[in-house]
């Protein structure tokens, strides 16, 4: 542990102060498959958690494949039900700091239309998340083709994906501009990241800048030289799965 909380005042010493992430910053991947599911992440105050949903005989249920399905889990006891207590909590907010913002990201992994119409139809029995002030839902996956989206309600946001041609009122419905960092890199954060590759990568960053959106990459190299580099590029959003000790390197930027 003293080793890795040196590496990373080292590394921090290395990049510019005043840098604006925090855990606002984290994407919580694949939450549910973490200790305490929610609860880790929201502990951190991190900008999004992720869960990744089958719709199957009607009900809609976390896990990561199909054969990990227990029906038992069920989006609405993980995570729809205990996150609209704690907005009750927080008068409304997502978090007790009112500057933080939580973004609860839902990845539809059975097919696209019906599941989101059954997440649409199981948070509107939760108006307390709906219209929360600092809280949205965004779905990414099986997601339905964007000149569907004026099909949803306005709190359904979509997650983007570079070299799309939005309209106006599409990009309106973007939360964040997403895509796999393996189709640009092979690089896993040793070493140094190719020229050719951090070129490609900080063209889709600043292409998602253009249209004033966040980026994120999923498959990063998830690991303190990973998070460094990806910051020093401007890469919004970190995609983790390692959500307290993201939260720890963040942390030494503050001080």
């Amino acid at each position: 542990m003293k080793a890795f909380l040196f590496f990373i005042q080292f590394s921090w010493a290395m990049l510019a102060l005043g840098q604006p992430y925090s855990s606002s910053s984290i994407f919580a991947h694949n939450d549910y498959v973490q200790k305490k599911p929610l609860l880790l992440a929201y502990d951190k105050q991190v900008g999004f958690i992720e869960a990744d949903v089958f719709l199957i005989q009607g009900k809609l249920l976390v896990a990561h494949t199909r054969i990990e399905v227990d029906p038992n889990k069920t989006l609405e006891s993980m995570y729809l039900k205990p996150l609209a207590l704690l907005v009750e909590k927080n008068n409304g907010y997502a978090y007790p700091d009112t500057s933080k913002t939580l973004t609860l990201m839902i990845d539809l992994k059975t097919n696209g239309e019906p599941t989101l119409d059954a997440l649409v139809e199981a948070l509107n029995h939760y108006p307390k998340l709906t219209n929360s002030k600092t809280l949205q839902v965004a779905v990414s996956g099986d997601m339905p083709k964007p000149d569907k989206w004026i099909n949803y309600p306005s709190f359904i946001k979509f997650d983007g994906r570079p070299g799309v041609t939005y309209s106006a009122e599409q990009l309106a419905r973007i939360r964040l501009i997403s895509n796999s960092f393996s189709e640009y890199s092979r690089w896993n954060g040793k070493g140094e990241l190719k020229t050719e590759e951090q070129y490609k990568l900080t063209q889709v960053i600043d292409a998602a800048h253009a249209l004033g959106k966040p980026m994120r990459f999923w498959a990063i190299p998830d690991n303190p030289m990973g998070w460094k580099k990806l910051v020093s590029m401007k890469v919004d959003i970190l995609n983790t799965d390692h959500v307290e000790d993201l939260a720890m390197f963040l942390s030494q930027s503050l001080r």
